[in-house]
């Protein structure tokens, strides 16, 4: 069994954990895996040196032969003349740019981890016997709740915790917006922002510090809450512990294909805030989170970035800043249901959505046994 894996590899991005965490999984479970990495942010992240062991015997490998698995996104697909070649991928919107369903349709295989972008991709044109979902995972041990949380320098009682790129899908607008309009500078809470940019990496947090600043000034509260910004990358395995210093997670997106960090976080046995819409639906729900109803989908705005001409034409969600700042009030009101709520999420979720679970549905799809 041989496999040739083509995505980003060292950076912080979601593709990059993906392509990682599936590669040395196969390699777990007897896969030969080879790995050719492709540029992708300038966010490097500083991996265990276990993982780098892993992934520079993959990267020393010669291509084994078998088939190209392309983690990435679909404009980058190539589709070999004589071996089979699959892309994994997936978007944001409501639909896919007419290039990636060309793209998709050349391919063997195009797998999407959700039924979501099922829909999404096959209402854009690519084709349905090519479409396959196979989710993504988390490492139920790496994120245990009896974590021991990272410290925070001069946090406050409750947390609330929001781990993103810095990029408008994201929602970080809402998010502050609905921070500083229901809370204030005399209530024992704190917003913690996990964030970075990664097309410009600046681990100061200067760009997201101004910006916060000039959106305090906008909304007009005079004793504005706590927050603390946390802009530099850190290492995989502290992760667990800075879900650990949290009360609840919040992310109000405008649309996610996967949403790793809220899995994450759900896996930790913390409470969950985030988006009613998009890919994380197949595994969020009334039962185990808070979702923040929308009022509806809207066309992505055009930012004058390369990412326009992949966004151009499709709508995204707008989250409800109104439910946000009811939701977070909620949560913080209520943290015992919300942790009740979060543990129960987490005991059926674990269990289902783990990496050794993903690479084995990527096993029977490729050499029919998993």
């Amino acid at each position: 069994m041989k496999v040739t894996i083509i995505g980003p590899l060292f950076d912080a991005s979601g593709y990059a954990y993906h392509t990682r965490s599936i590669a040395m999984e196969l390699e777990r479970l007897g896969v030969m895996v080879s790995v050719k990495p492709t540029p992708w942010g300038a966010a490097q992240i500083d991996l265990s040196p276990e993982e780098k062991k892993h992934l520079a015997e993959m990267l020393k490998r010669p291509d084994p032969g078998g088939d190209l698995l392309y983690i990435t996104v679909a404009n980058t697909f190539q589709k070999h003349p004589h071996r089979r070649s699959i892309g994994w991928t997936m978007l944001e919107t409501d639909r896919i740019p007419d290039l990636w369903v060309r793209l998709c349709n050349a391919m063997d295989e195009v797998w999407v981890p959700t039924r979501f972008n099922y829909h999404t991709f096959a209402n854009s044109g690519v084709e349905t016997h090519k479409l396959h979902v196979v989710p993504l995972g988390t490492y139920p041990q790496r994120f245990n709740p009896n974590t021991a949380p990272i410290p925070i320098p001069g946090r406050r009682g409750f947390v609330f915790l929001s781990n993103f790129e810095w990029i408008p899908r994201k929602g970080h607008d809402i998010l502050l917006r609905a921070y500083f309009h229901e809370f204030s500078g005399r209530e024992d809470v704190s917003l913690l922002l996990k964030t970075y940019d990664n097309s410009n990496y600046d681990p100061t947090g200067s760009v997201f510090k101004n910006a916060i600043k000039q959106l305090i000034s906008e909304v007009g509260n005079p004793e504005p809450p706590h927050v603390i910004v946390l802009s530099r990358v850190i290492r995989p395995e502290q992760i667990p512990s800075l879900y650990a210093a949290a009360d609840c997670y919040v992310l109000p997106t405008r649309g996610e294909g996967w949403n790793h960090p809220a899995l994450e976080a759900l896996a930790m046995g913390i409470p969950v805030i985030t988006t009613a819409w998009s890919g994380h639906l197949d595994f969020l729900s009334d039962d185990n989170c808070y979702p923040i109803p929308i009022k509806g989908l809207e066309p992505v705005p055009m930012f004058g970035i390369p990412n326009d001409y992949i966004y151009g034409g499709s709508n995204w969600a707008v989250p409800s800043l109104e439910d946000t700042r009811r939701l977070l009030r909620y949560v913080f009101e209520h943290r015992e249901e919300a942790r009740a709520k979060a543990r129960r999420g987490r005991e059926d979720l674990i269990h289902r959505l783990t990496w050794e679970n993903s690479a084995r549905v990527v096993m029977q799809r490729l050499f029919g046994r998993g």
